[in-house]
């Protein structure tokens, strides 16, 4: 057994020729020089595969470290970019706001800049009815969800909930001093409106932070915030900011509220009530009220041989809620359509349903024209190897289809989808993907209104709303990581966009 030792260290480069030698050589003794290498290989192998198990621990471990190393600098940059002063909380964003409405934005500021300088010159009355429009057009409790910390979504629905309930006071208590020719609460209505333009201000700016958009009007709103937040002490964080206002805005309207004015009593209780309860409101339901209660306090002040039972009032809406009363009218007239809309089988990798109105393109009332947004054709033609492409608008079939021949792409167009095919919940028409007849592992949306795909969030790709920029190259990324998901042929697209969208969080 000793003599064959040495034989077996060099048997470990064995080939077919030397074990023929070996076999030659030492005769019968080769059945024991196989079975000792076979058991030396026993012993050996749980050796090499503890090495191996060691190295690939020893790199995970490295490469743990890097990626710690890395997000912390990442966290270092991140806080020194948010945090207002050492030791405040600061927001992050869940998500990318490039949908934000520039122009409703900068409208809405206006108006409440104009109320509150109307009431110090005492000069014009105010024009509350493009106030009202214009919160109707921006909605800014559609950017709530932007807010990782539940703190400050409740902070800013909050100011959102003061601020209706202010305005809605001002409103019929500024009717009353014309119709008397006086002057109540005058100071207290500045300082409220003052502070409710801070408040916004300070929203708008937050959120401008954030957003990919550049160009003239984001420079020029952004001017326009810090003119009139020159005087904030710049050492209190945003969220603080908003808490200090709301604040004082509940003590001083709580004060104006216990006064009781039989004119515009409606209006009293009703903020009263909101003021309350204003942990629990919901938005969809306490704006309506504020609205009705305005009609019936500056109803019966103007008119009271006219006055009926609030009942009967109550169903003569304003603007915004007969608008919304036309849509319930026109949604109502249309004819159902049998699900689902696409009946033909599905053979593509992917279906791209694409919203229309300022996602691919735009109406410019000064040509009288369509016009395309940059990029539109190449991503029609990047993706159409890989997937079918829907256009579903919420326009009639007649705008929509004026509208596709203008952008000349209808070549790349697989279906057509209008307004009869959305649902409308109350105050929009929604597009609810599941009824196109496809399978929603296998579809996405891109639209530019995220509350237009709210039944399907996880199939969704919010892109910027477009109108005339000339240097937009949205449609270009958008093409690019269509076609990578396509390619990688993944089972549920819906995982996919979530790591594009978490990705996209982490590296805003």
């Amino acid at each position: 057994m000793k003599q064959t030792l040495p034989v077996l260290a060099h048997f470990e480069k064995s080939s077919d020729e030397i074990a023929k030698y070996f076999a030659l050589k030492y005769g019968n003794n080769y059945h024991i020089i196989k079975q000792l290498q076979n058991q030396r290989k026993q012993i050996e192998t749980p050796m090499l595969e503890a090495k191996r198990t060691l190295r690939t621990i020893e790199q995970e471990c490295d490469g743990l470290k890097r990626s710690n190393s890395k997000q912390s600098e990442r966290m270092k940059a991140t806080s020194t970019f948010n945090f207002s002063r050492p030791g405040s909380q600061f927001d992050t964003f869940i998500q990318s706001t490039q949908h934000f409405d520039l122009n409703s934005g900068q409208l809405l500021l206006q108006n409440i800049k104009q109320i509150m300088e109307s009431l110090s010159t005492k000069e014009d009355p105010p024009n509350f009815q493009l106030y009202w429009e214009s919160v109707y057009m921006f909605k800014w409790e559609q950017y709530l969800h932007c807010f990782v910390r539940p703190l400050t979504q409740k902070i800013i629905q909050e100011s959102i909930f003061l601020s209706d309930i202010v305005i809605s006071f001002i409103q019929c208590q500024m009717k009353e001093n014309l119709l008397n020719n006086s002057q109540e609460h005058q100071q207290e209505m500045i300082v409220l409106t003052k502070l409710l333009l801070e408040n916004f201000c300070h929203f708008l700016k937050k959120i401008l932070t954030q957003t990919k958009q550049q160009n003239t009007l984001v420079v020029q709103l952004q001017t326009k915030i810090d003119l009139i937040l020159c005087k904030n002490n710049p050492c209190i964080s945003f969220i603080q900011e908003l808490k200090k206002n709301n604040s004082f805005i509940k003590t001083i309207i709580d004060k104006l509220l216990q006064i009781d004015n039989p004119n515009i009593q409606p209006v009293i209780i009703t903020c009263r009530y909101q003021l309350s309860q204003i942990k629990s409101l919901d938005i969809q339901t306490s704006r309506p009220q504020l609205v009705n209660a305005i009609y019936l306090s500056t109803s019966v002040s103007q008119q009271p041989e006219q006055y009926q039972s609030p009942l009967k009032t109550l169903f003569k809406v304003p603007h915004q809620q007969q608008y919304v009363m036309h849509l319930r009218q026109s949604y109502s007239n249309l004819e159902p359509v049998e699900v689902p809309f696409i009946k033909t089988p599905f053979q593509h990798s992917l279906c791209v349903i694409l919203d229309l109105d300022e996602t691919l393109g735009h109406y410019n009332d000064k040509i009288g024209k369509f016009i395309r947004r940059p990029g539109l054709v190449e991503l029609l033609q990047g993706i159409k190897e890989h997937c079918e492409i829907v256009i579903f608008t919420a326009g009639l079939q007649s705008y929509a289809d004026h509208a596709i021949a203008e952008l000349q792409c209808d070549e790349y167009i697989d279906y057509r989808l209008y307004r009869p095919h959305t649902t409308f919940n109350g105050n929009n028409f929604v597009k609810d993907i599941s009824k196109v007849g496809r399978p929603l592992e296998r579809t996405i949306i891109v639209d530019n209104t995220p509350t237009n795909y709210e039944q399907q969030q996880d199939n969704g790709l919010l892109v910027s709303t477009w109108i005339d920029q000339e240097e937009d190259k949205e449609l270009l990324e958008l093409k690019d990581l269509i076609i990578r998901i396509a390619q990688t042929k993944t089972k549920d697209v819906r995982k996919a966009l979530k790591k594009y969208r978490d990705y996209i969080s982490r590296h805003k």
